[in-house]
């Protein structure tokens, strides 16, 4: 199975409360990334899949 479809798999599984935890989770990493400036200015958006794909990926 491929990265994209695992993480759309994860993605419909999860309840409401893990989605709420997840956008919080999100708002949070994106303000890490906005306040460092070597990250801002390359505009990187953190997304929900952005981080279920860097769970999957971990051992």
């Amino acid at each position: 199975m491929d990265k994209q479809v695992e993480t759309h798999r994860v993605m419909v599984t999860l309840t409401d409360q893990a989605i709420t935890k997840l956008n919080q989770l999100v708002q949070a990493k994106q303000q890490e990334v906005n306040q460092n400036p070597e990250l801002a200015k390359y505009n990187v958006k953190v997304t929900k899949s952005n981080i279920v794909e860097d769970w999957l990926s971990k051992p």
